[in-house]
């Protein structure tokens, strides 16, 4: 896809043009080049995104399997023999060039400059991944972060303060080199584990900042207490929220926050992707006239990464503007390949063929409504160990005969207070079916849940997990 058009094309070109680089990229890097994913696809043949659609999704628990430490089954590692049979015509001719021009080592570095992971971020919810990047995916990150600060509205006029923690994580890199591609003035003062507020507050002291990013579970307490500081920002005009975007009332009170501080018109955007995608995608700015919680979804960079969302109740893609568990393809990248990867996170919907009514870009388009992990809360087993259970397994068993059996009418099983609890809504007090029931989802989730029986139980929202929360 041409640089210059990638967020204007006809959703039929956009859509002819993936399947095309997909293909490239499985045959030529993924399929050749990773053990792990060689035996997953095996012989299967995708030539389009319909294709991919038929492959199985792949879950975190397996993608951590894949050669042990720093899951190094994933990675594209070709050989010099591997290299010469499946790679790419244009790459074989460059290398070949540099071959003629380099010295006994010429061989062996062909290879590194391609291939050789050198950036690694850390990523995944009940284990973790590494998510491992080449130089060239650097370049590519360099390019998504400039696309980032596009969307929002953001150039070389503007200042940010970033108190996203530095450290190997997706939010805390993309948001560097947005600032770096969009010569943007950056300072970015906290550490790991650090309080945000003193090095925030010096940090504004030392940069007139027009867009402050911040996690946005820490945005509204961190704005109170720069309130309570005295601290007034006047040329703030974009809070970045970097995370699961804001509810509409949540994005109204933070609104209200910063222009507390003297900001003129400010906007509330946000900035998000699942922590093993290879780069955050945003929300573009709305029109000055639109309420301040106005939002039009996350834009996603469809020559960098592939979305999908699947119903989890049904077993199958969802219907397209529809919820469920954003399934995601790092198109195109090396380092570490993803196809299929099942992200955990709950989005509120994908749109593919509909322009953004602010921007205009042609782009798919996620809600703005997500929440990661939304399936693996971390709940107390019986022993008193804390694990993580997954949810995402529990529809297999609470099938609508399973709860029938039981003489269920409403059901929910979600985490609270720290615990897996199975509410049901029954027809009679049958404690000994639901009680068997409970069990069979212990089995499959991982931790038996607790039975609470009882209509206003059952109701509570989200039925499963966090999703929809």
């Amino acid at each position: 896809m041409a640089a210059q058009t990638w967020d204007r094309r006809p959703p039929a070109t956009r859509r002819r043009d993936q399947g095309r680089l997909l293909a490239t990229w499985l045959d030529t890097e993924v399929r050749p080049f990773s053990p792990f994913w060689s035996e997953r696809l095996g012989g299967v043949t995708v030539d389009s995104l319909q294709d991919l659609a038929d492959l199985p999704v792949t879950e975190e628990r397996e993608l951590a399997a894949a050669g042990g430490p720093g899951n190094s089954g994933l990675l594209l590692l070709p050989s010099e023999d591997a290299f010469k049979r499946h790679g790419s015509r244009n790459e074989l001719l460059a290398a070949a060039r540099e071959l003629r021009r380099g010295g006994p080592d010429a061989r062996r570095a062909a290879l590194f400059r391609r291939y050789k992971p050198v950036h690694v971020h850390e990523a995944g919810v009940a284990v973790v991944l590494a998510v491992a990047y080449t130089r060239r995916d650097l370049d590519r990150l360099h390019l998504a972060g400039a696309r980032l600060a596009e969307v929002l509205g953001l150039g070389a006029d503007d200042a940010l303060v970033n108190a996203v923690p530095a450290g190997p994580t997706l939010r805390f890199w993309t948001l560097y080199h947005a600032a770096l591609a969009a010569r943007i003035t950056a300072l970015h003062p906290c550490g790991a584990g650090q309080a945000p507020l003193a090095p925030v507050a010096r940090a504004l002291a030392m940069l007139p900042a027009t867009v402050l990013a911040v996690p946005v579970g820490q945005a509204l307490g961190l704005l109170e207490g720069l309130a309570e500081r005295g601290t007034a920002l006047p040329g703030l005009r974009t809070l970045l929220t970097v995370g699961p975007p804001p509810p509409p009332a949540t994005r109204a009170a933070l609104a209200e926050a910063v222009a507390g501080l003297g900001a003129r018109q400010p906007r509330v955007q946000a900035a998000w992707a699942p922590e093993c995608a290879r780069a955050l995608w945003a929300e573009c700015r709305p029109p000055g006239a639109d309420p301040v919680e106005a939002t039009y979804g996350l834009h996603t960079y469809p020559d960098l990464d592939l979305v999908e969302v699947r119903d989890l109740t049904a077993g199958r893609a969802a219907a397209p503007g529809q919820p469920g568990e954003l399934v995601y393809t790092s198109l195109g990248w090396r380092g570490t390949a993803l196809v299929r990867a099942a992200t955990g996170s709950w989005t509120g919907g994908l749109v593919g063929d509909v322009p953004c009514p602010a921007c205009g870009r042609t782009v798919p388009r996620l809600a703005p409504a997500a929440a990661d992990a939304a399936w693996q809360p971390r709940v107390r087993a019986d022993d008193g160990r804390v694990v993580y259970v997954d949810l995402r397994r529990a529809p297999a068993v609470l099938t609508p005969g399973a709860l029938a059996g039981v003489g269920a009418r409403d059901w929910s099983l979600r985490a609270v207070d720290g615990r897996l609890v199975l509410a049901l809504d029954l027809v009679d007090d049958v404690t000994g079916a639901a009680a068997d029931l409970a069990r069979a989802v212990g089995r499959a989730v991982g931790v038996v849940p607790d039975v609470v029986v009882g209509p206003r139980a059952a109701s509570a929202r989200p039925q499963l997990g966090a999703a929809g929360a």
